[in-house]
């Protein structure tokens, strides 16, 4: 009896679908290794070529934006609470509150404006921390964006616009342009571009990951969600004489970003610190901390309003991903990957 006449083109057909089988589960095991512990991870690759980890990490981030985005994977810090009323309309239970003997400045001036309120240092001559709320919208604003930051009346002798040209800093918003004017109005809008609400940001953080941020929370978690409550703020040097831009201002070393909703009966929250040294590529998700970590780094007690036990919950976890934006709001992330974060 004649041997079967083997197909051309089917070793190397079963050759590919091998390496596809063989590809998805490193996939897998690396989207599985980014949600663990970043201390178990340290430990567990203290004796791997830093290149192998340093491949491992950026592979598992990618996959696990996808999945996290899709609510496939990780997790968020959560926590019952049936009934809470926040006492503001922008600070989620309260406005940060200086921490005794913390590195927080001491000379703070509260500016509330129409739609946010933010803290400014005279001595850093910067934004220290804002808050705002994203309520949902099924016709957000899309207004242009203002082409001139300006002095705020309220603090006279901060920093003119000027003193940030060939800085090699942006003048990073605290308060983002885009979440208040598509939910509040122009007026509202050009109150993110005054000085008080500015902090020096390196371009690549400012335009990458603070803003991919900063877009996910205005364009798909208050859409999923509803209201979505940011906190957001600088961490500042330990150095006793840090470096400063001309006319004294001071350079924070990193920024962070609070978020939190309230979802069938529960608090829902996630929370990012980003150094100024960082890719404009880097995925947030890289740099997901909890609020007691963000706490001690800034000086600020946050949440003082929630009940003892809640907020000591609330605060003590950290959460596995950012969260998630669904199917849509997947579709954007990969957009802006693949281009440039819009403002």
């Amino acid at each position: 009896m004649a041997k079967k006449k083997r197909q051309p083109g089917s070793f190397v057909r079963r050759l590919f679908q091998f390496l596809c089988l063989v590809a998805a589960a490193l996939l897998l095991a690396a989207n599985w290794f980014v949600h663990k512990p970043r201390a178990w991870r340290d430990a567990a690759t203290v004796s791997w070529p830093p290149a192998l980890t340093r491949r491992v990490v950026a592979a598992g981030h990618a996959f696990a934006d996808c999945t996290d985005a899709l609510g496939l994977s990780g997790s968020d810090v959560s926590v019952a609470l049936p009934v809470f009323t926040s006492p503001s309309g922008v600070a989620f239970a309260g406005a940060p509150r200086p921490i005794p003997g913390g590195p927080a400045p001491q000379d703070l001036v509260t500016l509330r404006k129409k739609a946010f309120t933010v803290a400014w240092s005279p001595s850093h001559r910067h934004a220290v921390w804002g808050v705002y709320r994203i309520p949902p919208s099924e016709k957000p604003l899309d207004l242009s964006r203002p082409s001139v930051f300006s002095p705020d009346p309220a603090v006279p002798q901060a920093p003119k616009s000027e003193a940030y040209a060939r800085s090699g800093y942006d003048r990073g918003h605290l308060v983002p342009s885009h979440a208040i004017a598509s939910r509040f109005g122009r007026e509202a809008q050009l109150e993110t571009f005054l000085m008080s609400n500015i902090a020096p940001q390196r371009p690549w953080l400012n335009q990458g990951p603070w803003a991919d941020v900063e877009l996910r929370a205005a364009n798909d978690w208050s859409g999923r969600y509803g209201d979505v409550w940011m906190t957001v703020g600088v961490i500042l040097s330990p150095d006793p004489r840090p470096q400063k831009l001309a006319g004294g201002i001071g350079i924070p070393t990193a920024f962070y970003q609070i978020a939190v909703v309230r979802h069938r009966e529960r608090l829902r929250a996630c929370a990012v610190v980003m150094p100024q040294q960082i890719s404009r590529r880097a995925r947030p998700r890289a740099y997901l901390a909890s609020i007691d970590e963000i706490e001690k780094l800034s000086g600020f007690d946050f949440f003082s309003a929630l009940p003892d036990e809640e907020e000591a919950r609330l605060e003590a976890g950290t959460a596995t991903r950012l969260l998630p934006s669904g199917f849509g709001g997947l579709v954007a992330i990969i957009k802006r990957r693949l281009g440039i974060y819009p403002d």
